[in-house]
């Protein structure tokens, strides 16, 4: 039935590869439908007219080979009008063709359809010798409507083919290559049908196949390996519909030459009420000082909606492919809201900054106040406790001396009982005052309890250590304590112990300078003395009292001390 033909061999090759095509595009659909429905279409009118080409080449039965010349035109017509529409989806993406569109551009190739498969109108595309018995097509010549149909379809196609060299000329780099290939895709087999309907090819068969299986190969590699489905641009002009950012292009002459509709939003509202015609029109009368902004970015303050309103404006430099000036573009945001939350945000975090050092005041008065005594305003015992430690490590690193003195108001209790209470309590403050007024800085004063004082004096040797305690005691002799309108005569006295001749921790210089001021309460009163290495250390009676926060130690010094009936019985 058929013959062993090479150009029948070619049609059916073409075929195949027309058919593998259009599968794999229909699977890869998802990605971009328009474009991939347009190729499957034309791959399949193409697979037709490949087929309806072989039989006419191969089929051995003369009316056979006739009816497959006379079905290539529903193929062809398929095949030219999905081409278009194809090269349509690729010059102007996300278009796609309507159906209007499709019906219409389908009218011609299905009258020339109908005409060839009507017998014997089809002697109107094909007429001869054998024309109308349908047999010896080696002698049949052009019908007329054969013409119109041929001018038709190269017309369509060469819309096609300008449209498909637009997209390439215009194309972004990543998808020029895409572009080419379709275009010789389709201009080879265009060329050669061209050439050879002219009788312009010495040959005795029609080259159609040979730039059908090129056309099937290029397409094949644009489907496969330059993923021309899912690998597809998307309009620029689409992009910059959608995009919030004013655009407006000025030209070379200071005139507005395009606008996205952001932009034609943002001139309406910079002058309302006013019929503004944007293209065409003096940037500088539209936009103002915004249209001679030099290449970078700037902001300006403006009125919109008659109210004030930041503009964040960049300008860019428009450049021709041979570097010829084309004018600039200005990119336009409003960002009086952004501002507005960013100054919101500054307040916020200057009123929390505030907040914040007003709760650290806060603290910081909160922790002073726990660690100072209620009645004299000078540091508790906690606190004294704390700090003589820090003051003893700074002074052992340093290898410096560090005194302690422990000062006692002495027969406190008479006090008391002689003036009240009250006078008792005023006597306490004003010995805490001069206590403190004597005390040089970074000294620590602190009330140990009841009529006791303690102090540390970092860096004051045995012999400053004493100077300091019998400052105060003098003073508070010589002067007494004022009372109101009375004045309360008053003594003092201390005891004195110094790092590291009279102890290395804070437990024995405080242990020490206790037994100094057992000893000079016990010799009299109103007196200071200090801890010796070398003196005997008297002990505290074995029912004394021991310094709270603080473990009893004994001196450095060694030997036995004595018991004082009166420190026992009279402590205060």
């Amino acid at each position: 039935m058929f013959r062993a033909d090479p150009a029948g061999l070619a049609y059916a090759c073409a075929a195949v590869v027309f058919a593998v095509v259009a599968t794999v595009t229909w699977r890869r659909r998802a990605s971009n439908p328009a474009v991939a429905a347009a190729l499957v279409a034309a791959m399949l009118g193409a697979c037709w007219w490949s087929l309806a080409d072989a039989v006419g080449v191969a089929a051995v039965d003369e009316t056979v080979s006739a009816v497959g010349w006379l079905a290539v035109f529903p193929g062809l017509g398929v095949a030219v009008i999905a081409f278009a529409c194809l090269a349509g989806c690729l010059a102007r993406p996300p278009w796609a063709p309507s159906r209007r569109l499709v019906l219409a551009l389908a009218a011609e190739p299905a009258v020339v359809s109908l005409l060839a498969a009507t017998n014997p109108a089809h002697q109107l595309v094909y007429r001869g010798a054998g024309a109308a018995e349908l047999t010896g097509s080696a002698g049949w010549t052009y019908g007329p409507f054969f013409w119109v149909h041929s001018a038709y379809s190269y017309t369509v196609m060469l819309v096609g083919i300008v449209m498909v060299a637009h997209a390439w000329w215009t194309a972004p780099a990543p998808f020029r290559a895409q572009r080419l290939s379709m275009l010789v895709a389709v201009l080879v087999p265009a060329a050669a049908n061209i050439v050879n309907l002219f009788d312009g090819l010495p040959l005795d068969v029609d080259p159609t196949p040979i730039g059908l299986s090129v056309t099937g190969v290029i397409i094949a590699w644009s489907v496969f390996r330059q993923d021309l489905i899912t690998f597809t641009p998307v309009a620029r002009g689409l992009i910059l519909e959608h995009i919030s950012d004013a655009i407006i292009a000025v030209g070379p002459a200071g005139r507005v030459i395009d606008a996205n509709p952001a932009g034609v939003r943002l001139v309406r509202r910079l002058h309302p009420g006013r019929d503004v015609d944007l293209v065409g029109a003096v940037a500088r009368d539209l936009v103002g000082a915004m249209s001679t902004t030099d290449d970078g970015a700037t902001e300006v303050r403006v009125t919109l909606d008659g109210r004030p309103a930041e503009l964040h404006v960049r300008s860019s430099a428009l450049v021709g492919r041979k570097g010829r000036p084309l004018g600039s573009v200005l990119v336009i945001r409003d960002v009086t809201e952004v501002k507005a939350q960013s100054r919101r945000l500054e307040e916020a975090n200057a009123q929390l900054t505030q907040q914040l050092a007003t709760i650290e005041r806060l603290r910081a008065d909160l922790e002073e106040q726990a660690s100072r005594d209620s009645l004299t305003g000078l540091h508790n015992r906690r606190y004294m406790v704390q700090r003589l430690e820090v003051l003893l490590a700074r002074a052992r690193d340093a290898a410096r001396p560090l005194s302690v003195v422990l000062l006692d108001i002495d027969r406190f209790k008479r006090i008391n009982d002689h003036h009240g209470h009250l006078a008792g309590d005023a006597v306490l403050v004003e010995a805490a005052g001069r206590i403190a007024a004597a005390a040089p800085p970074g000294a620590l004063v602190a009330r140990w309890g009841g009529e006791e004082f303690f102090v540390a004096l970092p860096g004051a040797d045995l012999a400053a250590g004493l100077a300091f305690a019998e400052q105060v005691r003098r003073d508070v002799e010589d002067r007494g304590i004022a009372v109101g309108d009375a004045v309360v005569p008053c003594t003092v006295s201390g005891g004195v112990a110094t790092y590291p001749a009279s102890g290395a921790t804070a437990a024995q210089l405080f242990h020490a300078a206790d037994l100094s001021l057992y000893e000079a309460k016990a010799t009299g009163r109103n007196r200071v003395l200090a801890q010796h290495p070398t003196v005997p250390a008297p002990r505290r009676p074995s029912g004394g009292e021991q310094a709270p926060g603080l473990a009893a130690a004994q001196p450095t010094g060694s030997g036995a001390g004595r018991t004082s009936p009166d420190r026992v019985a009279d402590q205060h």
